[in-house]
């Protein structure tokens, strides 16, 4: 008998799917697409909220907006995580809406830009944090500019 992997043994316990409202088809149905709806509503409102708080507030929203977008990132990479352990790769960019991912990325863009503001108008932070800050986004945005050229490829063979 093999071993589960960790993270989908972990999913089972926190989605508790072995529950009887799973053996329904329907249900499973309209459950899994309003998670999906969920987790891209919590992704969109929280990517907004950063943004808007670090142009509104300034360098004082810093702190928490690191942490909701660490706690953001950390549910989509074991989300996305969990779906490849199955066999399913969600970063196929020909599935994607590009509209929406032009947007996505230019929410990206700005809540980036608001806390290099906040870094260097406000002074509070050091030069370091800011370079920091601007290699980090950088090396996402190469990571998943590299997943999609690489999923495409795939996708055509």
């Amino acid at each position: 008998m093999t071993r589960t992997d960790p993270l989908v043994r972990l999913a089972r316990v926190v989605g508790d799917f072995g529950s009887p409202f799973y053996d329904e088809e329907r249900q499973r149905d309209v459950w899994n697409e309003a998670s999906a709806f969920g987790l891209q509503l919590v992704l969109w409102t929280t990517m907004l909220s950063a943004t808007l708080a670090i142009w509104i507030v300034g360098a004082p929203a810093v702190p928490y907006v690191v942490a909701a977008l660490c706690l953001l990132g950390a549910v989509c990479m074991l989300t996305i995580g969990y779906a490849q352990r199955l066999g399913v790769t969600v970063t196929d960019p020909g599935r994607m809406l590009r509209l929406r991912l032009l947007l996505y990325i230019l929410l990206f863009l700005a809540l980036c830009a608001g806390l290099l503001r906040a870094a260097f108008l406000r002074e509070t932070f050091s030069a370091s944090f800011a370079v920091g800050l601007a290699s980090g986004a950088g090396a996402a945005l190469f990571a998943l500019t590299v997943l999609a050229l690489v999923s495409r490829r795939r996708s055509r063979t």
